[in-house]
């Protein structure tokens, strides 16, 4: 702020500041380009604004003889100074911003899950007699960094963008390399706001069932995934409406085309070359819309939102001795809410039915059944989740929250999953504004069709220490 403000008051009296200032209005020079010039010394400016000009072609050696630029003095600018006054920008001059968490979690288990340290399944009872069910771990693989394209003026509205990657893409493939973390896309789109529309396109967060629990130790793969949070990232290309009224009220419309995948390729080998799987046989893209009444009150914004998901996909694999194909629909309705009650309490949660819903993690696994199964047209499945959370001060903050997911019996073979429930409790303290501290306890309760004694129970506790910037 000292900086910026020092800049305006000298630009008011040195019109070469002025001038690099108009230029930059104009898109003449670029934002790193006037930085450039605000951060030489007095006596540099228009020499060194004189040479960025003749480098774009708009002044020649006769124009700078004209000038009579003396010849300017060293001054180095301090490594302080030059991080407050060069602005990071792309090589088209478009600003960026750079954020990130480096987070560092470390907990325990007391049950044999699917995942360590991201805990969403309890496998079945006595499945590792090799005492692997008590665990401890330590690891900073759900560390993230984006870079964001801060608005530009573009086509009459805002252009920005997102690119957006963690560290949980897998392990390489070395004896030490529990901790040699492949990187992992999240995000990557662009998008351009107007007034009332806005269109984007790349991978962003889906249309359906768009909230996720509040976790800071869960957000490599959010909380309550498989247990009731229907979540995913995926390509898409989106258009969005939204009206308001004269009390400040929102209505939002989305509608988006996304890639058709229906999580059905392999987990157990990294694949190369991507081939079509059953989503893309269906032959075209996977659609989702949702509609949502935002209303403020109170400085507080309560949101209800609808959305659906449908995606024409195709089973394919052999019966006997024939090559078999089954056409089937991935479907989902959901309703998601926020309620901000008071400025200490607010309600979330989401709730959902649907087919072959996979891709969102519901009936995780199993959502397609193979031909000749009951599943082979797609597993039904229902669930949600719901959470309370405490605000008690800015710094402080309580989370309480429960999930489920349940798939239909009827199309799943014996010994496969058919309920699967999560509790969660966590005390987040914001210490200042880039250091956090959360403590976080998950109770994981997974039961199995027709098979009583192999139905888990199991803790997850776990500390987590981010560092944001």
């Amino acid at each position: 702020m000292i900086f910026t403000c020092a800049c305006l008051l000298s630009a008011q009296s040195d019109p070469t500041l002025t001038l690099a200032q108009i230029l930059s209005d104009k898109g003449t020079i670029s934002a790193a380009e006037l930085a450039q010039v605000q951060s030489a010394g007095q006596s540099a400016r228009l020499g060194t604004l004189a040479a960025i000009l003749k480098d774009k072609g708009v002044l020649d050696s006769g124009d700078l003889a004209k000038l009579s630029l003396p010849t300017p003095a060293a001054e180095p600018a301090s490594p302080a100074k030059m991080a407050a006054a060069v602005p990071v920008t792309t090589k088209k001059g478009v600003p960026v911003s750079v954020y990130g968490e480096l987070l560092m979690t470390a907990g325990s288990n007391d049950a044999n899950f699917n995942i360590e340290d991201l805990p969403m399944i309890a496998s079945k009872q006595g499945s590792d007699p090799t005492g692997g069910d008590k665990n401890f771990y330590a690891t900073a693989r759900q560390t993230r960094v984006g870079l964001a394209l801060d608005p530009i003026d573009t086509l009459g509205g805002k252009l920005s963008g997102d690119f957006e990657f963690d560290l949980m893409g897998g392990e390489a493939p070395y004896a030490n390399g529990a901790h040699f973390d492949l990187f992992r896309l999240r995000l990557a789109y662009g998008r351009l706001d107007w007034k009332n529309w806005a269109v984007e396109a790349g991978q962003d967060w889906t249309v359906f069932a768009p909230l996720n629990p509040t976790s800071l130790n869960e957000f490599g793969i959010p909380e309550f995934t498989a247990t009731g949070n229907a979540w995913n990232r995926t390509p898409q290309v989106r258009v969005e409406g939204k009206t308001t009224n004269a009390s400040g009220n929102n209505l939002l419309w989305q509608f988006a085309a996304e890639d058709p995948n229906a999580a059905d390729q392999s987990t157990t080998a990294v694949v190369v070359a991507r081939q079509p799987g059953i989503g893309e046989r269906g032959r075209m893209p996977a659609v989702e819309s949702r509609i949502a009444l935002v209303k403020t009150y109170n400085d507080r914004d309560y949101s209800l939102g609808f959305s659906g998901h449908y995606d024409r996909e195709k089973n394919y694999g052999t019966v006997g001795t024939r090559n078999v194909q089954t056409p089937l629909n991935s479907w989902g309705v959901a309703l998601d809410f926020s309620l901000p009650i008071t400025r200490i309490l607010a309600f979330t949660g989401e709730a959902y039915q649907g087919n072959a819903l996979g891709i969102y993690s519901v009936a995780s696994g199993e959502a397609i059944g193979a031909v000749g199964t009951a599943g082979a047209r797609g597993v039904t499945s229902r669930g949600g989740w719901a959470q309370m959370q405490f605000n008690w001060t800015k710094k402080w903050q309580t989370n309480l929250a429960y999930g489920i997911d349940q798939p239909d019996d009827s199309e799943l073979p014996v010994g496969n999953r058919s309920r699967n429930q999560q509790y969660m409790a966590n005390v987040i303290d914001r210490m200042t504004k880039n250091i956090a501290l959360s403590l976080e306890y998950r109770r994981i309760l997974t039961d199995y069709r027709n098979q009583l004694t192999a139905n888990e129970r199991g803790d997850h506790v776990d500390l987590g220490l981010a560092f944001i910037f």
